[in-house]
Protein backbone atom coordinates (compact mmCIF):
# COMPACT_ATOMS: atom_id res chain seq x y z
CA UNK A 1 0.00 0.00 0.00
CA UNK A 2 2.76 2.35 0.70
CA UNK A 3 3.59 2.96 -3.15
CA UNK A 4 0.21 3.51 -4.13
CA UNK A 5 0.08 6.55 -2.03
CA UNK A 6 2.77 8.02 -4.26
CA UNK A 7 0.28 7.54 -7.33
CA UNK A 8 -2.67 8.98 -4.68
CA UNK A 9 -0.61 11.92 -4.08
CA UNK A 10 -0.34 12.85 -7.91
CA UNK A 11 -3.64 12.21 -8.81
CA UNK A 12 -4.75 14.66 -5.87
CA UNK A 13 -2.13 17.09 -7.21
CA UNK A 14 -3.48 17.12 -10.65
CA UNK A 15 -6.99 17.63 -9.41
CA UNK A 16 -5.81 20.39 -6.76
CA UNK A 17 -4.21 22.46 -9.83
CA UNK A 18 -7.58 21.86 -11.72
CA UNK A 19 -9.61 22.86 -9.20
CA UNK A 20 -7.81 26.30 -8.46
CA UNK A 21 -8.04 26.87 -12.75
CA UNK A 22 -11.70 26.24 -12.68
CA UNK A 23 -12.42 28.18 -8.73
CA UNK A 24 -11.58 31.42 -9.94
CA UNK A 25 -14.30 31.91 -13.18
CA UNK A 26 -16.76 34.63 -13.07
CA UNK A 27 -19.28 32.11 -13.10
CA UNK A 28 -18.30 30.57 -9.93
CA UNK A 29 -17.06 33.89 -8.28
CA UNK A 30 -20.59 35.79 -8.72
CA UNK A 31 -21.79 34.62 -5.12
CA UNK A 32 -18.44 35.53 -3.10
CA UNK A 33 -17.85 38.61 -1.65
CA UNK A 34 -14.09 38.36 0.05
CA UNK A 35 -12.38 41.51 0.89
CA UNK A 36 -8.99 42.35 2.45
CA UNK A 37 -10.20 41.61 6.53
CA UNK A 38 -11.39 38.16 5.62
CA UNK A 39 -8.04 37.70 3.77
CA UNK A 40 -5.98 39.27 6.43
CA UNK A 41 -7.95 36.97 8.87
CA UNK A 42 -7.45 33.62 6.42
CA UNK A 43 -3.60 34.69 6.75
CA UNK A 44 -3.59 34.52 10.71
CA UNK A 45 -6.00 31.75 11.38
CA UNK A 46 -4.02 29.24 8.71
CA UNK A 47 -0.72 30.57 10.72
CA UNK A 48 -1.61 29.42 13.72
CA UNK A 49 -3.96 26.52 13.06
CA UNK A 50 -0.53 23.75 12.61
CA UNK A 51 1.04 25.17 15.82
CA UNK A 52 -2.67 24.70 17.80
CA UNK A 53 -3.49 21.36 16.03
CA UNK A 54 0.49 19.81 17.68
CA UNK A 55 -0.65 21.26 21.02
CA UNK A 56 -3.51 19.71 20.77
CA UNK A 57 -2.31 16.67 19.45
CA UNK A 58 0.29 16.51 22.74
CA UNK A 59 -2.43 17.65 25.03
CA UNK A 60 -5.17 15.08 23.87
CA UNK A 61 -2.84 12.06 23.17
CA UNK A 62 0.44 12.68 25.02
CA UNK A 63 2.49 12.72 21.68
CA UNK A 64 6.16 12.97 22.68
CA UNK A 65 7.77 11.80 19.12
CA UNK A 66 6.22 13.30 15.89
CA UNK A 67 6.60 11.15 12.34
CA UNK A 68 7.93 13.53 9.55
CA UNK A 69 5.59 14.14 6.46
CA UNK A 70 5.78 11.20 3.56
CA UNK A 71 4.85 9.97 0.32
CA UNK A 72 4.12 6.49 1.29
CA UNK A 73 1.37 7.21 4.39
CA UNK A 74 -2.53 8.20 4.65
CA UNK A 75 -2.94 12.19 4.41
CA UNK A 76 -5.27 11.68 7.42
CA UNK A 77 -3.03 10.42 9.92
CA UNK A 78 -3.76 8.86 13.24
CA UNK A 79 -2.52 10.42 17.02
CA UNK A 80 1.65 10.41 15.81
CA UNK A 81 0.67 11.76 12.50
CA UNK A 82 -0.08 15.19 13.09
CA UNK A 83 2.40 16.63 10.46
CA UNK A 84 1.28 14.73 7.78
CA UNK A 85 -1.89 16.60 7.28
CA UNK A 86 -0.38 19.99 7.69
CA UNK A 87 1.99 19.13 4.95
CA UNK A 88 -0.90 17.60 3.06
CA UNK A 89 -3.16 21.10 3.62
CA UNK A 90 -0.02 23.08 2.79
CA UNK A 91 0.71 20.88 -0.44
CA UNK A 92 -2.54 20.87 -1.64
CA UNK A 93 -3.55 24.70 -0.88
CA UNK A 94 -0.12 25.50 -3.12
CA UNK A 95 -1.25 23.32 -5.80
CA UNK A 96 -4.83 25.01 -5.82
CA UNK A 97 -2.83 28.45 -5.60
CA UNK A 98 -0.57 27.48 -8.71
CA UNK A 99 -4.25 26.34 -10.38
CA UNK A 100 -5.56 29.66 -9.85
CA UNK A 101 -2.11 31.57 -11.00
CA UNK A 102 -3.24 30.00 -14.59
CA UNK A 103 -6.03 31.80 -15.07
CA UNK A 104 -5.10 34.98 -14.74
CA UNK A 105 -6.40 36.23 -17.51
CA UNK A 106 -10.11 35.20 -16.90
CA UNK A 107 -10.45 37.13 -13.59
CA UNK A 108 -12.83 39.85 -12.38
CA UNK A 109 -12.71 41.80 -8.71
CA UNK A 110 -14.21 38.92 -7.43
CA UNK A 111 -11.55 36.65 -8.58
CA UNK A 112 -8.72 38.63 -7.65
CA UNK A 113 -9.91 38.55 -3.80
CA UNK A 114 -10.28 34.72 -4.16
CA UNK A 115 -6.88 34.53 -5.86
CA UNK A 116 -5.56 36.66 -2.51
CA UNK A 117 -7.08 34.84 -0.46
CA UNK A 118 -5.58 31.33 -1.65
CA UNK A 119 -2.08 33.23 -1.42
CA UNK A 120 -2.67 34.61 2.33
CA UNK A 121 -3.89 30.54 2.87
CA UNK A 122 -0.75 29.42 0.82
CA UNK A 123 2.04 31.66 3.10
CA UNK A 124 -0.29 31.30 6.08
CA UNK A 125 -0.13 27.22 6.22
CA UNK A 126 3.80 27.98 5.13
CA UNK A 127 4.40 30.14 8.43
CA UNK A 128 2.47 27.86 10.33
CA UNK A 129 4.26 24.72 9.23
CA UNK A 130 7.78 26.83 9.93
CA UNK A 131 6.35 28.08 13.55
CA UNK A 132 5.57 23.72 14.34
CA UNK A 133 9.28 22.84 13.28
CA UNK A 134 10.87 25.58 15.03
CA UNK A 135 8.99 25.06 18.17
CA UNK A 136 8.58 21.21 18.36
CA UNK A 137 11.82 20.63 16.34
CA UNK A 138 13.22 18.49 18.80
CA UNK A 139 10.08 15.84 19.05
CA UNK A 140 10.05 15.46 15.42
CA UNK A 141 11.92 11.76 14.45
CA UNK A 142 13.90 11.05 11.47
CA UNK A 143 12.40 7.96 10.70
CA UNK A 144 9.80 5.73 12.27
CA UNK A 145 12.08 3.50 14.21
CA UNK A 146 12.56 6.72 16.76
CA UNK A 147 9.02 6.12 17.63
CA UNK A 148 8.00 4.25 21.08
Amino acid sequence: MRKAWKFIYLAGAVLCIFGGYNSLSPARTAGTNADWVFVTIAFVATSIFPLAAMAYSRRRWKVEVYRRPSLDRHPIGWWRDTLQPIRVSLVAMALYWIGSCAALPKYDHKGVMLFWFYTATVIGLFVGERIVYTVYGGSIADNSSQLN
